[in-house]
């Protein structure tokens, strides 16, 4: 019991991680029809900016988280250019390419910058772990998981009961009709790009003092959110759930099983995942995303 439990726990944090990155990756995706492949690097710079300056430069823990921030929100900016710009905008394939180009560079960056080796955070809650019917927690691992919680719950309520949200799913549904009605799309799909920015700079933040983080985690960590995006059919619920359920899947099959083929499992159980919910192409149908939430035929 104690073993299954902590490994639970251990699937919490990983789940966690992968939900943050795939939601961001789904409001990204439905208002810019933008499939980010750079989602990880706002995770990774999310991290390395707070452990530098909340730890080697000393600055109070507010100001480390942000600078984290705005750090984020300014890589969310050179990503909505890159991606949306009018000659990169111009092909579906476009976009795709920019942002593949923009992980590269911004990996390349942190590699120059912070060096080879992963870096975390120093711990500033309590280092003592806490017992729970036989495993362990630490207090910075219940932080991760009601972090992770209040900001899905808060993106939820911006997104259902704001007139911004509104504003975000109109463009998301129907970007001519959202034009007609007054919404400003190209605004809309800036303000999505920084939606994104802050749910991955949150995860880098929260995440930095469990497990050290460098420029080699770009893209795995933007393929396990790709993974849970599309898992969920990009939609903000069962993304949030698919994500969440990889990373105790993960955790288990790396306890129970074997640490060295564990994202061979996840990969292989995803490529199911997809054989059994394919569309029936047969009959021609084609799903269309409607709202963050909600997708009708």
């Amino acid at each position: 019991m104690s073993t299954f439990l902590q490994l639970t726990f251990a699937g919490l944090n990983v789940g966690a991680l992968y939900m943050l990155i795939a939601l961001g990756m789904v409001v990204t995706y439905q208002v810019s029809r933008v499939e980010s492949l750079a989602q990880g690097v706002f995770v990774v710079y999310g991290s390395l900016v707070f452990g530098t300056m909340h730890d080697s430069l000393g600055l109070p823990l507010v100001v480390a988280v942000v600078a984290s921030l705005l750090a984020c929100a300014a890589i969310a900016v050179v990503l909505y250019v890159l991606a949306l710009n009018r000659f990169a905008a111009r092909g579906s394939i476009g976009p795709v390419i920019m942002m593949l180009g923009g992980a590269l560079l911004f990996q390349e960056l942190a590699r120059q910058f912070w060096g080879l080796n992963d870096r975390g955070a120093k711990p500033w809650l309590s280092s003592d772990p806490l017992r729970i019917l036989g495993a362990t927690v630490l207090p910075h691992s219940l932080l991760m998981w009601v972090g992770t919680a209040v900001l899905v719950g808060v993106g939820f309520v911006l997104f259902e009961r704001t007139m911004l949200g509104k504003a975000l799913r109109a463009a998301a549904d129907d970007v001519e009709g959202a034009r007609l009605v007054g919404i400003n799309t190209r605004l809309m799909r800036f303000v999505s790009f920084q939606v994104a920015g802050l749910f991955g700079a949150m995860a880098g933040i929260l995440l930095a003092s469990i497990m050290p983080l460098g420029w080699t985690w770009v893209f795995t960590l933007a393929v396990m959110g790709a993974i849970g995006a599309i898992g969920g059919r990009w939609e903000y619920v069962p993304v949030a759930l698919v994500s969440l359920t990889i990373g105790l899947f993960a955790s288990y099959t790396g306890g129970y099983i074997s640490t060295s083929w564990q994202n061979i499992y996840v990969y292989g159980a995803f490529v199911v995942v997809l054989l059994l919910l394919r569309e029936d192409k047969r009959a021609g149908s084609r799903r269309r995303f409607s709202t963050l939430f909600r997708v009708s035929d």
